[in-house]
């Protein structure tokens, strides 16, 4: 069992991160706008995914926002500002960190579980879908909302909403913006759970403790095995499959355990 330690709160201006038991939990902080993501949120983010992989004391992300929502996505007071930067800066920009941030979600090699406690809009929802886990509270809702605003998907949701829903109904929420209960988006593959509000984080914790328990190091390269799956053959799938099974073979976990497993101990 992992030891026990008091809660430790890293300060950023505009999300929280507290440490617990080899659990971290990352909230996005601007509940008066409903969470969204400014420049400066989105940059903080990617520095603590950053810090919080490099950091051995966590084994699990919990990712989540105060307030009543997850994120309502894109801050869209400050999109009049970015008109009058020149596209190349943009893309360097507000949507480069966006779109690093889905990148660390997706590639760090620590289970990140979303929890999802409100709307989840525009590139948060697509942050959510690249999450390993996502658990969401009964009045959650998801949206691929860019059109609405004449926007195209970014944070990679043209790439992973049409892996889990298919890509029919993809582009059903995309070209219509339309969002998703949470009830709905747990039928068609979008949420791993749906949860009463006041059940969410509890639930959410006993995901989190149940996988800091696991073999750190073997967590990290079957998530990493899994995400390379998704754009290979079966051929180079089972070739890495064995690639990372022959790593993990020479590990002190898979051993222990498989002393315990003979032994008959837990």
């Amino acid at each position: 069992m992992l030891e026990l330690r008091s809660v430790r709160v890293i300060p950023y201006q505009y999300i929280i991160v507290e440490k617990e038991n080899g659990i971290a939990t990352i909230k996005m902080n601007r509940p008066e706008k409903l969470n969204a993501l400014n420049l400066e949120l989105q940059e903080e983010m990617k520095e603590a995914l950053d810090t919080l992989n490099m950091d051995d004391d966590v084994k699990v992300i919990i990712l989540t926002g105060t307030g009543e929502a997850f994120s309502a996505g894109g801050d869209i007071g400050g999109m009049k500002e970015a008109h009058q930067l020149d596209p190349l800066l943009l893309r360097k920009g507000l949507y480069h960190y966006t779109s690093e941030v889905t990148n660390r979600i997706w590639n760090i090699e620590k289970p990140i579980i979303a929890a999802v406690n409100g709307v989840a809009a525009g590139a948060a929802c697509n942050w959510a879908l690249a999450s390993d886990f996502v658990i969401a509270s009964e009045n959650a809702r998801f949206g691929e909302v860019f059109i609405h605003v004449g926007l195209v998907p970014d944070g990679g949701g043209s790439w992973l909403l049409p892996r889990l829903v298919g890509l029919q109904r993809a582009k059903e929420i995309i070209l219509m913006g339309k969002m998703v209960s949470a009830k709905e988006a747990e039928q068609i593959g979008m949420v791993n759970k749906v949860v009463p509000e006041e059940e969410l984080m509890p639930t959410v914790k006993e995901y989190a403790k149940r996988l800091a328990d696991l073999p750190s190091r073997t967590l990290g390269a079957a998530k990493k095995t899994i995400n390379r799956a998704m754009t290979t053959s079966l051929r180079e799938a089972m070739d890495y499959e064995m690639t990372m099974q022959a790593i993990c073979f020479q590990t002190d976990a898979h051993r222990e355990r498989v002393k315990a497993f003979l032994e008959k101990k837990k």
